[in-house]
């Protein structure tokens, strides 16, 4: 088989647009893109043209692997921001031979961890993926609600303090949570919103991470990314309620509010947003594989 891979950084925009839109052809979700979405991808998600990959068939685009690599809390991290190959070539290896070029990419850019997420049900994308040595670290679930909340809604007797915040600013909380998908990092959150939440003694209890998303001046879209609170604490729902109140906001307002990532083993938070209305729409599987090079 005729297989040329090549850096994307060295190929035409249209390729890769190419290369994307048939590698997704037939996704679980219309991936579709122009020439200015494929672009705004590499700002929003911090990806790199250096240190993406295009597989070409018979001098067409056939493939594509899309990767960012950043150094998050001291350590070299790489993400797949998704691989595609053109359906009629699926089942040829071309995945694995995009994969293996990537994985050689990141070691020599002294990756330390190679991450990636992939819908639950996408069978063959993660035996891939375990064939080359990622293993499944945790599942994440996509919880969803576009209704006005009911009055009252994470409503609590407790006193809290609300400080806005940048994403940036979430690094001084000492139980920032530094292993999460990229999307869900404070580093890779373009245009992000942050909340900090502190008790009556002015202690730093809590936080959330979010992002919103505007259309014709009015809110259509919150997706929240992190919260975190403080463990050993009685009140952690109430801390809880507290930071979704504030996340959501306007409650009583209709669009869309999704939970972006959100790992199965936050069982406090997945209840308590059940409890509100919420409902699980998608799960993916987050994926590591540690290189030893470093």
């Amino acid at each position: 088989m005729k297989v040329q891979i090549k850096r994307l950084s060295e190929c035409p925009l249209k390729d890769g647009v190419e290369a994307y839109n048939r590698g997704f052809e037939g996704y679980f979700y219309d991936q579709s893109k122009t020439t200015e979405t494929f672009a705004n991808r590499f700002g929003l998600d911090g990806l790199s043209p250096e240190h993406s990959l295009i597989a070409y068939y018979e001098g067409r685009p056939a493939g594509i692997v899309l990767s960012g690599i950043k150094k998050i809390n001291g350590e070299v991290i790489a993400w797949n921001g998704g691989t595609g190959i053109a359906k009629e070539l699926r089942g040829k290896g071309i995945g694995k031979q995009l994969m293996n070029a990537a994985l050689d990419i990141y070691k020599e850019n002294q990756v330390k961890y190679a991450t990636l997420e992939a819908i639950s049900r996408n069978e063959g994308a993660i035996q891939l993926y375990q064939s080359l040595g990622f293993k499944l670290v945790k599942k994440l679930k996509f919880l969803q609600f576009n209704e006005p909340f009911p009055e009252g809604t994470f409503d609590t007797a407790a006193n809290y303090h609300i400080e806005l915040a940048s994403p940036a600013e979430l690094g001084k909380v000492h139980f920032y949570r530094h292993k999460t998908s990229w999307q869900n990092h404070k580093d890779n959150v373009n245009g992000g919103n942050a909340v900090i939440l502190r008790d009556e003694q002015n202690e730093v209890v809590g936080y959330s991470l979010f992002k919103k998303f505007y259309k014709e001046e009015e809110v259509a879209n919150i997706g929240l990314l992190q919260l975190e609170v403080a463990s050993g604490r009685e009140d952690r729902v109430d801390m809880m309620k507290t930071l979704l109140k504030h996340s959501f906001a306007p409650l009583d307002l209709a669009f869309q509010r999704t939970t972006v990532n959100t790992p199965e083993e936050d069982t406090e938070l997945l209840e308590l947003l059940g409890a509100s209305g919420f409902k699980q729409w998608e799960e993916q599987v987050w994926m590591i594989k540690e290189l030893h090079n470093t």
